[in-house]
């Protein structure tokens, strides 16, 4: 896989994910393709080197001043979509990144600040992985998929959603499709759409979920 054809595939949900959570779209691919090899090194699915259960494979530490192999367990995941969402839910669930002001950092679309409050808040023990990520991505132009005024867009569909039954029985029909064709595993995204409770944002992420996992399928 190419740079390009991993940019292409992934950025799509890098967006999104920086809707829901803030995570800056630039952080999530650079950060893909450096722990992965642009997609041709991800055991388990796993694009990112987040550890716990699932897969153990060699990876390399720096440890008193020197690189050295060691085993380690890493997380698995059914496909790439898996690994970006938890990607993103990692980091808004340890508190250690937003003290670093790394969340801070992504508000301002900063993604030079990102990237060091991510190496500052131990992500990676390479003392240069805060200046490799900037210069994936601006050796990639990554910076341009960070969303910018997207609060105005959400409103907007927010307020289509709230007054447009077509649109919500269409969504019902939708989401029910996926739900059958076992797509998506949760019934309450369907019962979310059936009581009008689903968000600009999480059409977002089911619609990029959804549409990578039948392309797969197919």
């Amino acid at each position: 896989m190419t740079a390009a054809e991993f940019i292409a595939k992934i950025a799509p949900l890098a967006q999104v994910e920086q809707l829901r959570t803030s995570v800056l779209a630039s952080i999530t691919i650079a950060q893909g393709a450096l722990e992965s090899a642009w997609g041709r090194s991800a055991p388990g699915n796993n694009l990112f080197g987040i550890k716990g259960a699932g897969t153990t494979q060699d990876t390399k530490e720096y440890i008193n001043g020197q690189w050295v192999t060691i085993k380690a367990g890493f997380r698995a995941y059914p496909d790439w979509t898996g690994s970006i969402v938890d990607h993103s839910d990692f980091l808004v669930q340890n508190g250690r990144y937003a003290r670093a002001g790394f969340f801070q950092a992504c508000a301002a679309l900063d993604y030079k600040g990102a990237a060091r409050a991510l190496q500052q808040a131990g992500y990676a023990t390479d003392p240069n992985y805060a200046n490799k990520l900037i210069s994936l991505i601006e050796s990639n132009g990554l910076q341009k998929y960070d969303l910018v005024q997207v609060e105005t867009e959400e409103d907007d569909m927010n307020k289509v959603l709230e007054y447009d039954q077509w649109a919500w029985d269409e969504l019902d029909k939708y989401l029910g499709d996926a739900y059958n064709e076992g797509i998506i595993s949760d019934w309450k995204w369907v019962q979310a759409a059936r009581d009008k409770a689903l968000t600009y944002k999480d059409l977002l992420l089911l619609k990029v979920l959804i549409d990578e996992r039948r392309r797969v399928k197919a």
